[in-house]
């Protein structure tokens, strides 16, 4: 059951298993996409709702994932797909609308992240929103042809006005395309060193992350765990390609040249520009060879 008190808040007293949910907001709005994934059996569930204040709105389950691809005409979105009988989307979307609308309005209720949600989503061409509370990563979906430097300057300004320690923002295009700026660096960027911050790896996806960072700006990319050397190097690559004004590079080669008696290992790496022309090499020695390979592309970019 789902109850409006007098007070602008909204809150799940209690749902049809006598579960409490607990929930006000937004926070209500996930915990009712998530129950209805779970029960589902969905990878994930995506709903759209329109909102006078902040347009065509996209909600996703798990909060940390952004949503998959809905067309425009479309109310929802599910991975793998579902039929209309599987799940109440107009409860869904009546459920999210309400609680954007009653977040907004009483945002002294809302928690630092979805504070920080609702703020995003108010920018001007984002659609969605997703939040990992327990990694401290925000990232930040902007609708097709949007103005991605626009979008991110204005994530980045939103996020460090409300949090006190460091935050990864990620900005990518509508359907999760990385946003790749060409062109000269825009002027709010610090032409900082480029710095290794994590190398990070998932067996059970088959991922790996990267994260980089540079002067107020950290970024993560990924790639498949599979793809070794190349993976390492194009994880750092994407880290790269989200960054604002970052020009578009691709990896031409990455090859090991060297192990030393320590265990350490010695990877050089060449990148192209988008006309398939050998724009820099780099050497990065590390303690296996995907951390050596993501070293020797940030010594490439740093170049």
């Amino acid at each position: 059951m789902t109850a409006l008190p007098e007070s602008p808040r909204l809150r799940a007293v209690t749902d049809p298993d006598g579960d409490a949910l607990e929930r006000e907001g937004l926070a209500l709005a996930y915990a009712a996409l998530e129950r209805s994934r779970s029960r589902a059996a969905l990878e994930r569930l995506t709903v759209a709702v329109d909102d006078a204040r902040l347009g065509r709105q996209l909600l996703t389950a798990p909060r940390p994932m952004l949503p998959g691809p809905v067309d425009a005409a479309a109310d929802w979105s599910s991975l793998p797909a579902a039929t209309d009988d599987v799940i109440d989307v107009a409860l869904l979307r009546a459920l999210c609308r309400v609680a954007l609308r009653v977040a907004a309005l009483d945002e002294s209720a809302a928690d630092e992240f979805d504070a920080a949600e609702l703020a995003l989503r108010a920018v001007g061409g984002v659609e969605a929103v997703a939040v990992d509370g327990e990694r401290d990563v925000v990232r930040v979906q902007a609708a097709g042809g949007a103005a991605g430097d626009h979008v991110a300057h204005e994530a980045l300004e939103v996020v460090r006005g409300r949090f006190d320690r460091s935050i990864v923002v990620e900005v990518v295009r509508g359907e999760g395309e990385p946003r790749a700026a060409a062109g000269s660096p825009i002027s709010w960027v610090p032409a900082s060193p480029l710095e290794l911050l994590a190398l990070r790896t998932d067996q059970g996806v088959g991922e790996l992350e990267v994260h980089l960072g540079g002067g107020e700006v950290r970024t993560v990319g990924r790639a498949r765990l599979t793809d070794g050397l190349l993976g390492a190097a194009q994880a750092a690559l994407d880290a790269w390609h989200r960054r604002p004004g970052a020009p578009p590079r691709s990896i031409g080669w990455a090859r090991t040249v060297e192990t030393a008696a320590d265990a350490h290992v010695v990877v050089a790496v060449a990148l192209e520009d988008a006309g398939r022309v050998t724009v820099a090499h780099g050497i990065g020695e590390g303690a296996n060879p995907l951390d050596a390979a993501a070293r020797a592309t940030v010594d490439a970019l740093s170049r």
